[in-house]
């Protein structure tokens, strides 16, 4: 009966983690998610472990725990100690995830594809047709608020494109195989069909290159598994081949896909040739640190390892990368070659098990090898995704255990205080993952309360939830804009900064955010003590990233209080040569000029910040205030 229950609690966490959205959140796709994959995955595979023995098809478990033992070395090793255990707010990918996964992918194999696949097919279905309405819906311009994130593009109850995407290449296939499959009953085929033709709006409309590509190469994969059987059938394969020619062509020519696949060759575009030059810099990472990596959640930290001016003036640091945008390099980059080896192995193990059950299984299970397939090709162009990765490794163990001759599979049954362990997990977790919730919401009023004036009531939110979770970066930051905004001073928003740094001591936007509110303070004060410290932690954000524009803005801020003219305007002019679309940087230049009595240089410098944004009313402003300083001299 326990294991009964843990089934269905599984299998619930394939909807739940694709669907749950919190309206009331800060960040309404998150923590909601985290809380159900975190809690569900564990409490299911305790409760069916207790039962039931840890099975083993092949080396794939062995294989996923070594992953596992790597990764904990590599956080061990990290530049930040804290999130490569815990994974941070916004990713949520640290060493915990990779248990998750691992876990998901023991329990998997625990699972009986004939017994237990009724609750699996539905968790299915249930998501894809949560996941596919919604993005219906969308795409017909019936959306909620909280779903309005990318302009242009499906999000859905993803929050985000890609991850929509994501989702849409493992559903997909999985949906047309229940469909399919003549041995199921008629309501589940027909709920199946609906979620496939859903989801498909949703791939279409996310915009998603990695899922089309993940798709397109697991349709490669089914033609070649099932050459035999498609040549036998010609007809029919003929023309499924060539309504999907049509369908595809005038989703191409109709919808907004057609430009996103054209935009791939546009190096302005996101995720075009742009996403080479991103590559590039992290493979300058993996090459600095090829054995332990930098350790989960370390990327955005040791980024400014891989950069260089070129990067930074084409693309900027707005959002800061904290992923490699590839799978294999975000597994090398994050802990080493030998953990991408692991990966790529399990992958395989997880591919073969696929292909098998694309050749000789039921529909339905031959529908999860597809999803599977196409979800680990769709992950050379994008990355692991923490509130989907446990889910695909539990498929994934259903998938080997159906495919695994029962010679092949070992059965171990598991101490009871390991289960127990696992169980207790699952216990933390609901804890940690409520208290998220509830200090993203306390987060949300923050803002509203801002947005409103009631600045003193922002302030208490903001510091209840720092409260809540001392742990979230976003959390101290959130609280030092408040303060400021407050009018409680530099002092106050640097105490609630100080505290992000106890919490991650080399997150660069914590360490910005500190010299900036040093740069305040000292321009507030004058003291020689306050511009010492604001000179030195900016001087210290260059040194650690020398390509950062943001950084050098500090440095010219800081120079000018510590009346060095010549050291200000060196800042500003690097600022100034890397980031070519900024207008600030010229504005700042040509106010130090003027100051300094350099007329000429000032108008050239003003010129400059209204040829990069002519309608900035900053540097319609500094220009003319440089003519009008000119003009004397000129009459």
């Amino acid at each position: 009966m326990r294991a009964r229950i843990g089934v269905v609690v599984l299998a619930s966490a394939i909807p739940l983690s694709a669907l749950v959205v919190d309206p009331r959140g800060w960040y309404p796709f998150g923590p909601g998610k985290w809380l159900v994959v975190s809690t569900l995955i564990p409490l299911g595979a305790a409760l069916v472990l207790w039962d039931r023995p840890a099975r083993s098809a092949g080396r794939v478990s062995l294989l996923a725990w070594l992953l596992v033992g790597w990764m904990m070395m590599a956080a061990a090793l990290g530049v930040d100690r804290t999130y490569g255990w815990i994974g941070t707010p916004e990713r949520h990918f640290g060493v915990l995830t990779w248990v998750l996964a691992a876990l998901a992918l023991v329990t998997g194999q625990a699972l009986d594809p004939n017994r237990d696949g009724g609750p699996l097919r539905w968790g299915v279905i249930l998501a894809g047709l949560g996941v596919g309405l919604t993005s219906t819906a969308e795409a017909l311009g019936w959306e909620l608020e909280v779903f309005r994130v990318t302009a242009g593009r499906l999000t859905a109850t993803a929050g985000s494109a890609a991850y929509l995407g994501a989702w849409t290449a493992l559903l997909v296939p999985a949906a047309l195989g229940i469909a399919g499959d003549r041995r199921l009953g008629r309501r589940v085929r027909v709920a199946a069909g609906v979620s496939a033709i859903t989801l498909a709006v949703a791939c279409v409309g996310s915009g998603a290159r990695a899922a089309w590509f993940g798709l397109a190469v697991a349709g490669v994969a089914v033609v070649i598994v099932q050459r035999r059987w498609l040549v036998a059938h010609r007809r029919l394969a003929v023309g499924g081949f060539a309504l999907g020619a049509v369908a595809l062509v005038a989703v191409l020519a109709l919808s907004p896909a057609g430009g996103r696949v054209a935009s791939a060759s546009d190096p302005e575009a996101a995720g075009g040739r742009s996403r080479l030059d991103e590559w590039r810099v992290a493979s300058r990472v993996i090459a600095a640190h090829p054995l332990t990596g930098v350790g989960p959640e370390g990327y955005r930290i040791a980024f400014a390892e891989g950069v260089d001016d070129a990067y930074q003036r084409a693309y900027g640091r707005d959002p800061l990368p904290d992923r490699a945008h590839s799978g294999p390099l975000d597994l090398a980059v994050t802990g080493g070659l030998p953990a991408l080896a692991l990966w790529l192995t399990v992958v395989a193990l997880v591919v073969r098990a696929a292909l098998r059950a694309v050749r000789t299984g039921p529909w339905w299970m031959a529908g999860l090898g597809v999803g599977l397939i196409a979800h680990f090709a769709g992950q050379l162009l994008l990355f692991p995704i923490a509130e989907l990765e446990p889910v695909v490794w539990l498929l994934a163990g259903v998938v080997i255990v159906a495919t695994t001759p029962a010679l092949q599979r070992r059965d171990r049954v598991l101490a009871r205080p390991v289960v127990a362990g696992v169980g207790l997990v699952a216990g933390l977790a609901l804890v940690a993952g409520g208290l998220d919730v509830a200090a993203d919401r306390l987060a949300a009023r923050s803002v509203a309360a801002s947005r409103g004036g009631d600045h003193a009531a922002a302030v208490r939110f903001a510091g209840d939830a720092a409260e809540l979770r001392p742990d979230e970066l976003r959390l101290h930051l959130l609280a030092a804009q408040t303060v400021i905004a407050d009018d409680q001073g530099t002092n106050a928003a640097l105490a609630a900064v100080s505290a992000a740094l106890d919490v991650s001591p080399q997150d660069p936007i914590v360490l910005r955010q500190h010299a900036r509110y040093l740069a305040q303070r000292a321009s507030g004060t004058h003291l020689p003590d306050d511009v010492a410290a604001a000179r030195v932690a900016a001087e210290s954000l260059v040194g650690d990233d020398p390509a950062n524009a943001a950084g050098w803005m500090l440095v010219g801020a800081a120079a000018r209080l510590a009346a060095d003219a010549p050291g200000a305007v060196a800042a500003f002019a690097r600022a100034e040569a890397l980031s070519p679309r900024d207008p600030q940087p010229s504005i700042e230049l040509a106010l130090l000029y003027l100051d300094t009595g350099a007329v000429a240089a000032a108008v050239e410098a003003s010129q400059r910040a209204v040829a990069r944004a002519p309608d900035d009313p900053r540097a319609q402003q500094v220009l003319e205030r440089s003519r009008s300083a000119a003009a004397p001299s000129g009459g």
